[in-house]
């Protein structure tokens, strides 16, 4: 999905196409960005965390129900 922002700068812009590509989540508060609700360190960091916290979760879920033994794996 493409930047929605109409007031990021070039830079920002840039961040936000690389968060997209990077995380494969558009990059949310955009609209607060363009209205003046949220500023852009609080955009950049607000997504920053969201991602960090969703991918632990994540991280912690298959980890928990990978059914193989993993230290027998590394072993053999």
């Amino acid at each position: 999905m493409p930047v929605t922002s109409k007031t990021a700068t070039p830079a920002q812009r840039a961040w936000l196409e690389q968060y997209e590509c990077e995380t494969t989540f558009e990059a949310m508060y955009q609209d607060e960005l363009d209205s003046g609700e949220m500023s852009w360190a609080e955009v950049a960091r607000t997504n920053i965390h969201w991602f960090e916290n969703w991918s632990s979760d994540v991280h912690l879920r298959i980890q928990k129900n990978n059914p193989a033994d993993l230290h027998d794996a590394e072993v053999a």
